[in-house]
């Protein structure tokens, strides 16, 4: 099947993935909502500066494996949320809830890292886009994509739920997720050259060049993922009874693992020599 013809295979496939709630993965524990993990770790600000140089040190590690990319968004993800993070008059209502999340959600990530590295099982999304990584002939870009697409909509409805999506008093934290989106907005453009910079020219092109997913940049899959990622998390806290619950957890499961599916598609043979070499020459920089 020609690209064009797998991309729109793809966007038919991606539609239908969000409705698709089948899958046989048990729901992982679900701890009490309302712990913020960088409590007495310092100001938020500092909390979130510590993981920017946990993950940059793992991106630098890394060099031209095929993980690092999605490391190197991560660090400058940090980086960008440290800034928003400074800005006054203050962005969030809630800054330790937000760097509570993002600690969490960090935690997720590096734990099926070193799961994956040990050789134990990861989630299928997870598992996926790790393969892809070692074996696959994606781009800087999809690898980028994979590994958003497995934190996004595999990790973040638990450690929603985790931290718990109402404040004590009962109102939504929806308003402070919402706006967490302004660092996904703010890192996008650098993101991105930074990907060409140091791994791949490839991701130099336009999105639709190298995103698999047609009908949608790579920045409006973020959006939209990070959406089905609180809906997933209404539904996991919402649940009554395990029955509920592991329907619920299915359903993260098995969306998260359809789209990484769809996002390792497509891959153009001979492109993975291309790129390590072009990363080991010292890329763009």
């Amino acid at each position: 099947m020609p690209v064009t013809g797998v991309r729109k295979a793809v966007a038919a496939g991606a539609t239908a993935a969000l409705l698709w709630l089948g899958g046989t993965v048990p729901a992982p524990a679900v701890p009490a909502a309302g712990v913020a993990p960088c409590t007495g770790r310092g100001s938020p600000e500092e909390c979130v500066a510590a993981r920017e140089a946990q993950l940059a040190a793992l991106r630098d590690r890394l060099g031209c494996d095929h993980r690092a990319p999605f490391a190197a968004i991560y660090a400058r993800l940090e980086t960008t949320l440290g800034q928003v993070l400074r800005e006054r008059p203050p962005v969030f209502a809630e800054p330790s809830w937000i760097a509570g999340l993002d600690d969490a959600f960090a935690d997720r990530y590096l734990a099926a890292f070193r799961a994956d590295e040990s050789g134990r099982p990861v989630p299928e999304a997870w598992r996926i886009a790790f393969a892809v990584a070692r074996t696959g002939r994606a781009d800087a870009g999809q690898d980028a994509l994979l590994g958003a697409n497995a934190h996004i909509q595999r990790d973040l409805p638990h450690v929603l739920v985790a931290l718990g999506l109402v404040r004590p008093d009962g109102t939504s934290r929806k308003g402070d997720y919402d706006r967490a989106q302004i660092v996904l907005d703010r890192a996008y453009g650098p993101v991105v050259r930074e990907l060409a910079r140091r791994y791949d020219p490839f991701t130099r092109l336009v999105d639709d060049r190298w995103n698999p997913v047609a009908g949608y940049t790579a920045h409006q899959l973020f959006v939209l993922w990070r959406q089905n990622a609180w809906a997933h998390a209404r539904r996991l806290a919402a649940a009554r009874g395990a029955a509920e619950r592991d329907a619920a957890a299915r359903a993260i499961e098995t969306d998260a693992a359809t789209w990484a599916r769809l996002l390792s598609t497509v891959q153009v043979p001979g492109h993975r020599a291309v790129r390590d070499a072009y990363c080991r020459g010292g890329g763009g920089a």
